[in-house]
Parts: C-alpha cells; sequence; structure tokens
C-alpha cells in the first residue's frame, strides 16, 4: 500500500453551468409561454469597465484573482492529482517501481509540508492540523495519479499541500483534484415555446440552418455530465453511454465507473449538508432537487423532432453520447479528464474502447480556478484527435479568468444571452469567451421527480449550461455539412457569423454579449460548406 501521514488533503469542486444563477429581470418573447420565475443569480463583484469582451474586463479580472485565488465559499476537499517525471536523477535506479517511488514523494512532502521553509504553518481549517493517511487510489489516463487523503480539508489547504508536493524533485506536477458542478438554473407541441431557436431579436435563426442541414447520424457529439434518463423525446437520437464516476457517494446509485450512464438524481437535504461525518458535508452551499441536467442539455443539443411530441433539439438528425461525469455534489477534475478523452476515442485503462468516438463534446460544468495542468492535458490530447470541446462560461457574473475549464485553451467557451439579445445578469464574460448564446428560458427535455425520476416533461431552464449546447449542437451542424472542419476552423467560423445585440445606443457595455456577438446558426452552417 501506498501511504504517508500527511497533515492536509485536496478535492475542490465542478458543477454543471445551469442550476446556479438566474436573470430575474428577463422575460421570454411574446410567443414563448410564460416561464417561471428564476433564481437571481449573485451579483457581480463589481461591474466590468467596458464591453462584454475583454476590453471590459481585464482590470476586474487581475483584481480578482489577485484576491481570489482559491473562493472562500469552496466545500472541503480529500483528493489530490499527482504525476511524476518520466525521468530524473532523483529515481534513476527505481524508474521502474512506481509504487516505491510514490511512496517516496508521498513521505518528503509530507516532511516539507509539516516543517515549511523560514515561516510556521498557518493552517485555513482544524483537519489540516491532524495526520491525513494518504494513499494512491488510482491513475488516469494522463498518467497521473490520484491521491486519497483520508479526510477532508479546506481548499486553501489542499492547495497549500499540492504546492508541497509539486516542489519535490521527481514530480512533473500535483493539484487539488477540483470538484465540478452543473451550470444552470432552473422553462412539435412545444416547439412555439423555443423561442431562442427563431427570435429574430435574440434567437439563433436555427430555420435558415435546418434549410440546409439537420445534421448526420455520423456526426456524434458527447455529452458530459448528469448522465441521462430515457425521455420518450431524447431515445431515438441516444448511444450507449458510460460513467466515469469513481466515488460510489457521487454516483449515488450503488456503483462506480461502468457503462450504466442512466441518471439516478442528484438531490442534497440539508441533514447530509450538515453532516460532518458523511460524504455531502458542506458540498453545497444549500440543499437541492435533482436537477436532470443532463438530460436537460441533450435535449437542446439532440431531441429528435418530427415526431409528434416535445421539443426540436439543434441537430435533430444527429447522434447523442450520454457519458456521466456528475453526480451528488458535481463530479472530480480527474474523472472528467478520463471522460473526455475516452468520448474522444482514446484508450482509457479500466474502460471498453469507444465504438462510437465524438466530434463535439459539451461540457456545461465548471469550477472556481485557473484551468489546471490535469483539463488542459486532457484539452490537448482531443483537440488533436480533431474534437470539438464547447464550455459553458460559467454563471457568476465575474470573469472567466476565474472559470475553469472555461478559461483552458482550445475550449469555445459559450456566454449567455437574454431574450433581447443583451448578456444575462449571471453570464460570465472576458477575454476567454469566445461566443454567447440564449440562456434564459430554455425549454428542454426533463423529469418530474424531485429526488429519484419520475415522468417525462420538459421544462425552461436558465444557464450557460443552456447556451452552450446551441453552440454544441451547431457545430455538429457544421460537421453534418463538412466532416473535414478543424476544430480552430469550427471556432473561426462560430465566432465569424455572430451578430452584435441590438444595444439602444449609450448602453452599458456590460449589456453587450460576450465574446464576439450572438451565435448565428444560419451563418455558421453556410459558412461550413467547403
Amino acid at each position: 500500500m501506498l501511504a504517508g501521514i500527511l497533515s492536509a488533503a485536496a478535492l475542490l469542486p465542478l458543477a454543471g453551468c445551469g442550476g446556479g444563477g438566474g436573470d430575474g429581470g428577463t422575460t421570454p418573447p411574446s410567443n414563448a409561454s410564460p416561464a417561471p420565475t428564476p433564481t437571481p443569480a449573485p451579483a457581480p463583484s463589481a461591474p466590468p469597465a467596458s464591453s462584454g469582451n475583454g476590453a471590459c474586463t481585464t482590470s476586474q479580472a487581475a483584481a480578482q484573482m489577485a484576491a481570489q485565488s482559491v473562493a472562500p465559499t469552496e466545500p472541503p476537499v480529500d483528493h489530490l492529482i499527482v504525476r511524476l517525471k518520466t525521468s530524473t536523477a532523483t529515481h534513476a535506479m527505481a524508474a521502474a517501481d512506481t509504487a516505491s517511488r510514490f511512496d517516496a514523494v508521498i513521505q518528503r512532502s509530507i516532511a516539507r509540508w509539516n516543517a515549511p521553509v523560514g515561516t510556521a504553518r498557518a493552517y485555513a481549517s482544524t483537519a489540516a492540523q491532524t495526520s491525513l493517511n494518504v494513499q494512491v487510489e488510482r491513475t488516469i489516463s494522463n498518467g497521473a495519479a490520484v491521491l486519497a487523503l483520508g479526510q477532508r480539508i479546506a481548499a486553501a489547504d489542499a492547495d497549500a499541500l499540492a504546492q508541497a508536493f509539486a516542489a519535490d524533485a521527481d514530480v512533473d506536477y500535483a493539484e487539488p483534484d477540483h470538484r465540478m458542478n452543473v451550470r444552470d438554473t432552473p422553462t412539435d407541441p412545444d416547439y412555439n415555446q423555443q423561442w431562442y431557436l427563431f427570435d429574430q431579436t435574440g434567437g439563433v435563426d436555427l430555420p435558415a440552418a435546418w434549410d440546409r442541414t439537420k445534421g448526420s447520424p455520423s456526426v456524434v457529439t458527447a455529452v458530459l455530465d448528469t448522465g441521462y434518463r430515457p425521455h420518450e423525446d431524447l431515445n431515438a437520437n441516444l448511444l450507449p453511454g458510460y460513467s466515469f464516476i469513481s466515488d460510489i457517494n457521487v454516483s449515488n446509485n450503488g456503483k462506480t465507473r461502468g457503462s450504466d450512464a442512466t441518471d439516478p438524481g442528484d438531490w442534497v437535504t440539508q441533514q447530509e449538508l450538515d453532516d460532518p461525518n458523511g460524504p455531502y458535508y458542506h458540498c453545497e452551499s444549500q440543499p437541492s432537487n435533482s436537477t436532470w441536467h443532463g438530460t436537460r442539455v441533450m435535449g437542446v443539443i439532440g431531441a429528435n423532432a418530427n415526431n409528434g411530441m416535445g421539443i426540436a433539439g439543434v441537430s435533430w438528425l444527429g447522434r447523442i453520447l450520454p457519458v456521466r461525469v456528475l453526480g451528488k455534489c458535481g463530479g472530480s477534475t480527474s474523472d472528467i479528464a478520463d471522460a473526455m478523452r475516452w468520448a474522444a476515442g482514446i484508450p482509457v485503462n479500466g474502460a471498453p474502447n469507444n465504438p462510437t468516438p465524438a466530434k463535439v463534446i459539451n461540457l456545461s460544468l465548471g469550477g472556481t480556478g485557473a484551468c489546471s495542468t490535469t483539463f488542459q492535458q486532457a484539452i490537448d490530447d482531443v483537440t488533436a484527435k480533431g474534437v470539438t470541446v464547447v464550455v459553458a462560461a460559467g454563471n457568476d457574473g465575474q470573469s472567466t479568468a476565474l472559470d475553469q475549464p472555461a478559461n483552458c485553451r482550445g475550449v469555445i467557451a459559450v456566454g449567455a444571452t437574454d431574450s433581447t439579445g443583451r448578456r444575462a445578469s449571471f453570464s460570465n464574460f472576458g477575454s476567454d469567451v469566445a461566443l454567447s448564446a440564449p440562456g434564459v428560458g430554455i425549454v428542454s427535455t426533463a423529469n418530474s421527480g424531485t429526488t429519484t425520476p419520475g415522468t417525462d416533461t420538459y421544462g425552461p431552464a436558465n444557464g450557460t449550461s443552456f447556451a452552450a449546447p446551441q453552440v454544441s449542437g451547431v457545430a455538429a451542424l457544421m460537421l453534418s455539412v463538412n466532416g473535414n472542419l478543424t476544430p480552430a476552423q469550427i471556432q473561426q467560423k462560430l465566432q465569424g457569423g455572430t451578430r452584435a445585440a441590438k444595444l439602444a445606443a449609450g448602453t452599458s457595455c456590460t449589456a453587450a454579449p460576450a465574446g464576439s456577438g450572438i451565435l448565428d446558426a444560419g451563418a455558421a452552417v453556410a459558412s461550413a460548406a467547403p
């Protein structure tokens, strides 16, 4: 067993970009059914200085990054990701013995952590002052190991612990295993409620795109999310998926990794959040019902159409690959990184080969912090395979400099707008955002269950979680027209075809859509033709 006694541990949270913040001041157009009043989003820490693109936000982002390298609201963490160097003098005699190398690294890092140079350590949590049993739990697809720390500690302590590991000469990189969360805020027969598809002010002009293509079964979009419900308006387009959730408490179905990608529900109660001995202690700021987030995202991308029921997805002849990475209290960066590679057709130890690799990956999830090395390496690997990665920008009303993986290199980060074309109040902004799409009152496939699954339903939701899948769906339409497009070409054509919001003269730059403008599906698909 690889183990050591340590005074700290690490696992920060990631969530979906939906259930978090709504835009209480937004009203759907007159041809849409009224949506329930959404939960107000937290106000931005400070208004940006000029427009929704980088010019408006640079100074604010710099100030926030300096003051908030680890967000004070992060829940306790309990894992690190550590990768050893492939060749150093310190392990030249033991290169074949990875177990011994890790044991030595753990012991040295323990000593470094317990005796910092030059000053006594200030702990952010009492748990960090106790000895922790650090063990290698598993390896992930980039060769790094996930270290279990035995108990939860504050995120600030986890960050400092990772630095102690990173200082070791035998370590390539070390970082907390951040948890990601959903990015939503929970609105055929319901097509007229889908204002965002066709409205001339705030919509994305999908009818013009559909005149050219309605998608292709050969173009697969992977949705890395909470899994799926077998909704009658989705089933025709769903492929067999996979769950990459390693923690049985997060999976909430008694299983770890395996072929069951269905969503059992991700509700969390106040009692669970308040139990210091339970697995969900302080993992969220408040209790919540099940979100059915993945099912909602999949409906936006690829709900069946012309079938006499429900709604129409963006790429309604394309295929959807459900990959479950989020459950109760989100999901870990290490699981998501493995899932990304698998979705792209890259082999992952312990998982069967993916017979239907995706050309587009949708990540309507995120968490606080700079882009982690684990995320960036996974993104680099899948984009090198020609896979386009679309990410929700986040719902904190702040710069994406503070939100990963939207701030990673090589992704298409998507902000949210309302029915008037203005930036939704909750939408993140900044130079990392490529473009925006509607994110308020987005009607999609859902489920009636508040905890465990109920019956198929439809309903509206708010968040960049539901803006991103519109861009993913349009990327799939573009690939159905021209399968040779690279991820960089897709981003260039998406951004080149965006349109500006019709804002009144003198309107604050903070109201402008983030990125290059609002998604125009018709223009993007037209530009994709060879």
